[in-house]
């Protein structure tokens, strides 16, 4: 698309790249509504969170939450045929319910999000499949939980758009015990993090965390 296409087809007051990820998620998920959760200041308006929203949709037992944020949402036409969009990747992750959320949404994934998007913003280090982490922690505080880290793979059902601002790839986050942690630090080559994903994943094929 070219931008003459681009300022043909889209409104300046459109969301044009979020559309798109709204697309890719119908695509999956059909007619499910999800809940949204967007900051009370938005980053057009000013505000300091690096994500606009995150979407959380309930499947099959789990939670699936997905960001708005990472790549290009809004009108621009300066993104009109780049290679990625903003970032290039919107995160994703698969939980199952916490009973110390008391029946709410996982908040504090939303928080892990803008934690790891205001790392990238401000280090302008993005991540990439086949990455790992340490949180320093546990995943979710005051829980007791082993899950210390997280590696990022592409998600296997959302995987990658082509938007009018460039691709966009969903980067799930698999949540890593202190073990699987230890094993990576020690060894962080690309391999020994498949081999750990892949070991996950014979366990949980969706990659679906559990505190």
């Amino acid at each position: 698309m070219n931008l003459e296409e681009y300022k043909q087809q889209y409104k300046q007051d459109q969301a044009v790249g979020a559309l798109s990820i709204e697309k890719r998620l119908k695509q999956i998920y059909g007619d499910l509504e999800p809940r949204f959760y967007s900051p009370q200041v938005m980053s057009f308006q000013g505000g300091e969170e690096p994500l606009d929203g995150v979407a959380v949709y309930d499947v099959n037992g789990y939670h699936h939450l997905v960001s708005y944020g990472m790549s290009h949402l809004y009108y621009s036409e300066e993104s009109v045929g780049a290679d990625f969009s903003k970032w290039g990747f919107e995160f994703s992750f698969r939980v199952k319910p916490v009973k110390d959320d008391n029946g709410e949404d996982p908040f504090w994934v939303i928080q892990l999000m803008n934690n790891l998007g205001r790392f990238v913003n401000e280090t302008k280090v993005w991540f990439d499949e086949y990455q790992f982490l340490p949180l320093g922690g546990p995943i979710r505080a005051e829980s007791e939980t082993d899950i210390v880290g997280v590696a990022f793979v592409m998600d296997d059902d959302l995987r990658e758009i082509d938007t009018p601002h460039g691709k966009v790839v969903f980067m799930q986050m698999i949540g890593l015990n202190t073990a699987q942690l230890k094993r990576l630090e020690e060894n962080s080559t690309k391999e020994e993090i498949m081999a750990v994903v892949d070991e996950i994943k014979s366990v949980s094929p969706k990659f679906v965390c559990e505190l």
